[in-house]
């Protein structure tokens, strides 16, 4: 593959934009330390109202940040694919955040998982863009090291651990890759794990990536369940989980 990895100093920074669209100085927009992001709509709207977070003024310019009150905690959502979660962590890292945790879904290509279960991400095959801007080598897995901290408490939830496969091309997963990184043992695909690890690595930031499965690819065949029961307890649990164990 031809490496996009560069050394060289960038001319265009995430603080310096972030400063231009809001209006705002640095110190105006400061942040606490740990983000919790999703992707749903639905989801961002449970965590505000079951927080009481509210709206930080200073980047509403920009982004819609939600502060927890009196924790060092904010919540925001993402918008899909790798290169949203590149910026938005190069972004929020910029003014204080060192820590993200991010909840979203997958489609499940392990025969072990069901449409509800959750996996905590250990690390991702690189089938991104991003992380090749990022990483300057050409190992397949970007792994997290901070997941490790949260296996203990995941398996607490019967939460699922082990590798995703993070794909941009949502329409070229293909029979013949699901078939040989399922035999690989990698669990689930979805798009914006391998970013989010390979910035974090590249910035000195810790990340995790929690997962729910919310569609299954099986014996040749798709399956939705975007609408299913299973699905919508287990954003709920992973709501719980984050109001217990991530909020701080």
């Amino acid at each position: 593959m031809k490496r996009f990895f560069d050394n060289s100093s960038p001319l265009l920074n995430p603080a310096d934009l972030v400063e231009a669209f809001s209006g705002r100085s640095k110190k105006e927009l400061a942040l606490p330390e740990r983000a919790i992001v999703v992707f749903h709509p639905g989801n961002l709207k449970r965590l505000v109202q079951m927080t009481g977070a509210e709206i930080i003024d200073e980047w509403s310019g920009f982004r819609s940040i939600y502060r927890v009150p009196q924790s060092g905690t904010v919540i925001t959502r993402s918008y899909f694919g790798g290169p949203n979660i590149a910026a938005l962590v190069e972004e929020l890292g910029a003014f204080g955040v060192k820590e993200f945790v991010l909840c979203g879904h997958c489609g499940a290509i392990s025969n072990t998982l069901r449409i509800g279960d959750v996996i905590v991400s250990k690390g991702a095959l690189r089938e991104d863009g991003a992380s090749h801007h990022y990483l300057d080598d050409q190992e397949d897995i970007v792994c997290s090291e901070w997941a490790e901290k949260w296996l203990s408490p995941a398996r607490e939830k019967g939460f699922h651990e082990g590798l995703i496969w993070s794909c941009d091309a949502i329409y070229r997963e293909t029979a013949n890759k699901i078939e040989r990184y399922g035999k690989q043992g990698i669990l689930a695909v979805e798009m914006e794990v391998a970013s989010l690890y390979a910035v974090c690595a590249f910035r000195k930031l810790k990340g995790v990536a929690f997962l729910a499965v919310s569609d299954i690819f099986y014996n040749g065949t798709w399956k939705g369940g975007f609408r299913a029961r299973a699905l919508k307890k287990a954003d709920q649990g992973l709501t719980d989980f984050l109001l217990e164990k991530v909020v701080r």
